[in-house]
């Protein structure tokens, strides 16, 4: 009976994911090892928020709908009637048939992938370390006290685990390395583990690459910061500016700050002369704040001036240098 349901299932299926891909620019490829069911409903609920569906299905029906979808669907296809309104061919869908291998998912969004995978990855759970699973990091049981009563001190000492009785139960003397990353995890260790309650690996989703509009931008293009590559954008585009006007050279950079030493220089020249530009006015700069206060100035040292006169101790020639 399952096998038939299954059978049943795969024409929905099939025309559905074709649907996606016709509908789609963009299809996220996500890692699913050690990715539980409650974890997969969760990240499910939080993507529809972000219109964003995540699909998980067999690689086999998803190469077959993908080599289909790449070509003209003939007219003697099965679901011919059902997907002829998708339009023609996505050759460029050809490059994600790479993409599907191991256990993965596939999300199917139009939203940025730099906006979804901070969403996608921070959903972690703790999980025990079962036998035959690689430690993605290492494993270190710390000094101090473990709950458990001198009976079980053999088990340590078959691990070669430092220890003591203290307060009757057993006490880790000094770390213990239980496993390195890349390690198996094997029996013993796992079964160590148990006793002392830890679950020491956090297990989530983990976006392995994306489809974008024809393109495929790998786990490390994927994981860039949007905001570092603008900053550092930005920088490189102020030394060439730099460069440039110390040079002399004129280019896209440097003629915006050209132009704006340009008009500086030519308002300066115009304060002087008494001749103010209807770009200065416009912009209500204070621009006839110096020269006023420098009218000002010379009222005070006219008028200063004869009393200097008066004064036989003063030289006269003094106060006319500073006027």
């Amino acid at each position: 009976m399952g096998k038939k349901e299954t059978k049943d299932k795969k024409p929905a299926q099939f025309k559905k994911i074709y649907e996606l891909l016709s509908k789609y620019t963009q299809v996220i490829i996500v890692g699913l090892a050690n990715v539980g069911s409650k974890q997969v409903q969760d990240i499910r609920r939080i993507l529809a928020k972000k219109n964003a569906l995540l699909v998980i299905g067999k690689n086999t029906l998803f190469k077959k709908v993908l080599a289909t979808r790449v070509q003209e669907l003939p007219d003697t296809h099965e679901y011919y009637e059902e997907l002829k309104k998708f339009g023609n061919a996505i050759k460029e869908l050809d490059s994600l048939k790479n993409q599907v291998a191991g256990k993965v998912g596939f999300i199917f969004t139009d939203t940025p992938v730099f906006d979804l995978k901070p969403i996608i990855e921070e959903n972690k759970v703790e999980t025990p370390a079962r036998v035959g699973a690689i430690a993605p990091i290492d494993v270190v049981i710390p000094p101090g006290p473990t709950g458990m009563d001198p009976a079980s001190i053999q088990f340590f000492h078959a691990l070669q685990i430092p220890t003591k009785i203290e307060k009757g139960q057993i006490q880790i003397t000094k770390d213990f390395v239980v496993l390195k990353t890349g390690q198996k995890v094997g029996q013993s260790q796992a079964v160590l583990l148990q006793k002392l309650g830890k679950k020491p690996f956090l297990y989530g989703m983990e976006v392995l690459s994306c489809y974008d509009n024809g393109s495929i931008l790998n786990k490390q293009q994927v994981s860039v910061n949007l905001n570092d590559i603008v900053a550092k954008f930005q920088q490189n585009v102020q030394n060439i500016s730099a460069i440039s006007l110390y040079n002399g050279w004129v280019n896209e950079a440097s003629a915006p700050y050209v132009l704006a030493n340009a008009f500086k220089d030519l308002a300066a020249i115009g304060l002087q002369s008494g001749f103010i530009f209807d770009q200065i006015k416009q912009s209500n700069a204070p621009v006839a704040a110096a020269p006023v206060a420098a009218k000002v100035e010379q009222k005070p040292a006219a008028q200063q001036a004869p009393a200097k006169v008066e004064e036989p101790e003063e030289d006269v020639d003094m106060g006319g240098l500073f006027d």
